[in-house]
């Protein structure tokens, strides 16, 4: 039986099953008493033995033939893989191939399963430029590894497949090139094989789907040009992946000051428990950008190392103002969101981000009558008619800060702004005291929720929530970043 440079020692025992006519594999490694479950566990003495039975050399056959080292784990000659890299149990071929050497499907043995094809990133068939397609499942895994019953079994069903277009990238080249020839020297052939295959498809999701991107339900044609995407990045090496992190800061509409929320599936990926020693040199990189372009509070974890707390220039892109921000320029001012430049621009303060700006517009068109401290009332009255005057009870400025969960410099803010209705109690408490009515307490508690508030209620770390709420794109009530986080409580439900 000749044996191709590219089939693995499996393929090879199933066409010579199939070949002697047996009904099964299983059923010809029994008649001839051939070891099959060592074959199948790459041990070295059993493609030994299938190379003397076929009559080809026993050193090709193994540089092809992929070793099971358990707990899914592999490896193929000097490369490390994972389960997630190999299709071990979805058998898949290229119609074309199987229509061009199997006339028929009793002569099924004819074709022999490519190596590449067992490659979970490589999608298409390079010499008839199309998608492989996948055979249905099996109901037992010892059914999915003879590869000639199965072409066999669902003959009809190959051949009927349109022939669908895919160009072979680059990408998909070098994976080729890689395991059937073997390593080079650069920085992304010390990689490990299962490292450079997923990390070229989420960094190029990353690249294509920006940082709201999700992990999951995407095409097999998507991540095929993701991976080609990302590979076009990874070969040029660790230079070329910081460069393309930090372009990502410069996106418009991004928030570059948490490299979590910016690289978001690609970092979301990169913190997995899942993924192995193997993909240390790729994190080294990422967290030696990320140490020296943003800063990170002493002690956190960037992925699986504490920072030393070294401030870092990740200062936000600045955006113009448009369109209602930039009719309410001289409010943002006043609010402490904006400063006036010594030419008399109006420039936002960095921590202001867009979601912020909805935030404040929002907010003026929920409460177009509050403008600022005319919202104050003067008591002129005392005791009860003080009550009357100021629209109920009311409550000091510590005490609305207690029931609220903030601080009292918050409240101020909000009273000043006319989100609380403060009333001037000169003549109840001292001169310049202010009090708050208990009805716009109220009205506040309906509309929003404070972070403090929120912790009550979830019984968790503010920390956990407010990182849970960002990650969500929940926005904050347009404040200084010194005052307390309070949302709007319809979107904290949402």
């Amino acid at each position: 039986m000749p044996h191709a440079a590219f089939e693995p020692a499996s393929s090879l025992l199933s066409r010579l099953a199939a070949r002697g006519g047996a009904s099964s594999m299983q059923r010809f490694c029994g008649d001839i008493a051939f070891p099959i479950d060592p074959l199948f566990r790459g041990e070295k003495v059993a493609i030994g033995q299938l190379a003397q039975l076929a009559g080809c050399d026993a050193a090709a056959l193994e540089w092809v033939s992929v070793r099971h080292l358990g707990k899914g784990h592999f490896r193929l000659r000097d490369e490390f893989a994972s389960r997630q890299s190999f299709q071990r149990l979805r058998v898949r071929v290229c119609p074309e191939c199987v229509r061009a050497e199997a006339p028929s499907a009793a002569e099924s043995w004819c074709v022999p399963r490519r190596l590449q094809w067992k490659l979970s990133s490589i999608r298409g068939c390079p010499e008839h430029g199309c998608m492989l397609v996948t055979l249905p499942p099996e109901k037992f895994s010892k059914e999915a590894r003879d590869f000639s019953a199965q072409l066999r079994k669902h003959y009809g069903w190959v051949v009927d497949q349109p022939m669908i277009p895919a160009g072979h990238s680059p990408f998909e080249q070098y994976l080729t090139d890689r395991i059937l020839k073997g390593r080079g020297d650069r920085w992304i052939d010390r990689l490990e094989l299962n490292v450079v295959s997923r990390a070229s498809e989420v960094l190029g999701l990353r690249i294509a789907k920006g940082a709201d991107a999700s992990l999951a339900r995407h095409r097999e044609a998507d991540w095929m040009s993701f991976g080609a995407s990302g590979y076009d990045v990874l070969k040029d090496g660790p230079v070329a992946l910081s460069e393309c992190l930090a372009a990502m800061a410069s996106e418009d509409g991004v928030d570059g000051r948490f490299f979590g929320r910016l690289f978001g599936p690609w970092a979301s990926w990169l913190k997995s428990r899942s993924l192995g020693d193997e993909f240390e040199p790729l994190r080294d990189v990422v967290r030696r950008h990320v140490f020296g372009h943003f800063s990170v509070r002493r002690g956190v974890l960037v992925l699986g190392v504490p920072s030393e707390g070294k401030a870092a220039l990740n200062a936000r892109k600045p955006f113009p103002l448009r369109g209602f921000a930039k009719r309410n320029a001289e409010d943002l001012v006043r609010r402490g969101l904006a400063q006036c430049q010594a030419d008399g621009s109006i420039v936002l303060l960095g921590f202001v981000t867009q979601r912020m700006l909805e935030a404040y517009e929002r907010e003026k068109k929920f409460f177009p009558a509050r403008k600022g401290s005319g919202a104050r009332v003067p008591v002129e009255a005392h005791g009860a008619d003080a009550e009357e005057a100021a629209g109920g009870a009311h409550l000091s400025i510590s005490a609305v800060a207690k029931e609220l969960r903030i601080t009292a410099k918050t409240v101020g803010y909000l009273v000043e702004n006319g989100l609380l209705h403060g009333t001037d109690a000169s003549e109840l408490y001292r001169r310049g005291a202010t009090v708050v009515t208990a009805d716009s307490l109220m009205q506040f508690r309906e509309i929003f929720i404070s972070l403090g508030e929120l912790t009550d209620v979830a019984q968790r770390p503010q920390g956990a929530l407010s990182m849970r709420l960002r990650n969500a794109d929940v926005a904050l009530l347009a404040m200084p970043r010194d005052l307390s986080r309070i949302y709007w409580r319809e979107d904290v439900c949402a």
